[in-house]
């Protein structure tokens, strides 16, 4: 067992749980039991090595920084990590354009841009980031590290991806004209009624 005078290993967690936005339901799905067990691990002040090196994982810090936790996410050096900026400094490094991800992310570009102001994502935040940039949530979390990436796409589903970005634009374009097509409609509406009532005064 884990133990220390100075810190309630549950407590511990449940701080760091909250401060990074992760609810518990959502944590007891992600370690594989129920809700009660989570508690349960929340209300005691030890916890065995396993279950410390395993929780840590979940929530994509080391069993060091779980110790050390001051209120925010820290790399081993100390200095903490902002999501947001995180996210961006990847953009960069991977030569990324900011509009096809925000496709692959499914949200705009407004959207995205507010998630680079964002100090800590919630989990679904951060499994959507990780996919978008095919990576793993430990990878993102853990810069530096040799967390293994996401394996790469066979060739069918390279293809079944380059399928539905195209099928995307194509339904974009559409809602466009759509759109287009509409006002186009709404305008001869007016002229016909304009074109009626003067019609109507000069009979």
């Amino acid at each position: 067992m884990m133990q220390s005078s100075l810190i309630h290993m549950g407590q511990r967690l449940k701080q760091i749980l909250k401060q990074k936005k992760i609810k518990i339901i959502d944590f007891a799905k992600m370690a594989g039991f129920t809700n009660q067990i989570a508690h349960y691990h929340l209300r005691n002040g030890d916890m065995k090595r396993v279950n410390l090196e395993r929780f840590c994982e979940i929530i994509g810090i080391t069993p060091d920084e779980f110790i050390r936790w001051n209120g925010t996410m820290q790399l081993a050096n100390g200095k903490s990590i902002h999501h947001g900026n995180r996210l961006q400094h990847l953009i960069a490094e991977k030569g990324l354009n900011k509009s096809k991800l925000a496709e692959r992310l499914n949200m705009s570009r407004r959207t995205m841009y507010n998630v680079f102001e964002k100090e800590t994502f919630s989990p679904d935040e951060l499994d959507r980031v990780a996919r978008g940039l095919d990576m793993t949530p430990e990878a993102f979390l853990n810069p530096g590290t040799t967390q293994e990436t996401r394996q790469t796409d066979s060739e069918e589903m390279m293809v079944l991806r380059e399928k539905y970005y195209k099928i995307l634009e194509e339904h974009n374009q559409l809602l466009k004209n759509y759109t287009a097509l509409k006002d186009d409609v709404l305008k001869m509406k007016k002229e016909l009624a304009t074109l009626r009532k003067g019609k109507a005064k000069r009979g």
